[in-house]
C-alpha cells in the first residue's frame, strides 16, 4: 500500500484526508495484509491489520484503502482499538456499493462501518 499512498494522484488526497491522523495512517500502510487488488477493473483496494489473526478479518487496529481509479476518489478507513475513523470521505459520507465486498473481508461485522451504496 505504501507504493500507492506514494503515487501522485493518491498521495494529494490522502494527506487531505487524514486530518492530523499522519502518524496512525502512515503506520497502517506499512501494516501486514494482502497484496494490492484491482477490484472489478477499477477499484485498487488494500489493507493491513496488526491483529494477531488478520485472517479472520481485522477487529482491533488496520487500515482500509481504495482508490477509483476512474474518478480518482479515494475511500480511506483506520480502525484503532476496534473503533472505526472514518477518514474519507468522511462518516456522513457513502462508500460506492462495489466495496462492501473488499470490505467485509477486511473487518467482517463492524459495527459503525460503511454505509455502501446499493449498486
Amino acid at each position: 500500500m505504501v507504493q500507492l499512498a506514494g503515487h501522485p494522484v493518491v498521495s494529494l488526497p490522502l494527506r487531505g484526508a487524514v486530518r492530523g491522523r499522519q502518524q496512525m495512517v502512515y503506520e497502517g500502510l506499512r501494516l501486514p495484509g494482502p497484496p494490492l487488488l484491482l477490484h472489478e477493473g477499477r477499484w485498487l483496494v488494500g489493507w493491513g491489520c496488526a491483529d494477531p489473526e488478520p485472517r479472520q478479518g481485522c477487529a482491533d487496529r488496520g487500515l482500509f484503502l481504495a482508490f477509483d481509479a476512474e474518478g480518482e476518489r479515494l475511500f480511506l478507513l483506520l480502525l484503532e482499538n476496534g473503533a472505526p475513523i472514518h477518514l474519507a470521505p468522511p462518516r456522513a459520507g457513502r462508500w460506492p456499493g462495489a466495496l462492501a465486498g473488499p470490505f467485509s473481508i477486511f473487518a467482517p461485522g463492524l459495527a459503525r462501518g460503511p454505509v455502501f451504496d446499493p449498486d
